[in-house]
């Protein structure tokens, strides 16, 4: 098996088991979708060609969660906003050195933290935070969120464990 033809996602060369330090400079990465070049070239691009265009609405589909994924059905790329092979590769190295189910990654921090708050929160819920926090986040704290019957309740780093008990039985 030639290297180009090595599944891009072992961690083994023969029986010998790498380390995450030793994986992060090919795991993920396959050559032969990039014209041979060793390492993977930065993509410049924002859309990608499909084969078809019903292969393109099933990519969709399943990106945008309007159905599950089959097995061994593979998403294609679609859109450098959804995914990009750049994107792609870091999230699969990111996934293997932090021993992770999956990664994401973000073009912005903000972007991270709302995906992350409107994943997870729920009307009705209570969200704790430290303060100070970055103005675009206390924005989304104090006055997105509210909007959604989320409320948020901030402390300080010298807030004690009771002090911090008693403001959540406030609220």
């Amino acid at each position: 098996m030639t290297d180009s033809k090595r599944d891009s996602r072992s961690t083994t060369i023969g029986d010998k088991t790498l380390r995450p330090e030793s994986l992060m400079m090919s795991y993920g990465y396959r050559p032969e979708l990039s014209q041979g070049a060793v390492k993977c070239p930065i993509f410049q691009t924002s859309t990608f060609v499909f084969e078809s265009a019903e292969e393109g609405k099933a990519f969709f589909e399943i990106a945008y969660g309007l159905r599950k994924q089959a097995p061994h059905e593979e998403l294609g790329l679609i859109y450098s906003r959804l995914n990009n092979p750049d994107l792609e590769i870091l999230e699969d190295r990111l996934t293997l050195w932090d021993g992770a189910e999956k990664s994401a990654v973000f073009e912005s921090g903000m972007s991270a933290i709302s995906t992350t708050l409107w994943t997870f929160l729920r009307p009705g819920d209570v969200i704790l935070h430290s303060e100070p926090v970055y103005g675009g986040t206390d924005y989304l704290l104090k006055r997105i969120l509210p909007q959604f019957g989320i409320r948020p309740v901030g402390f300080s780093a010298r807030t004690s464990q009771e002090s911090l008990g008693k403001l959540l039985e406030d609220r």
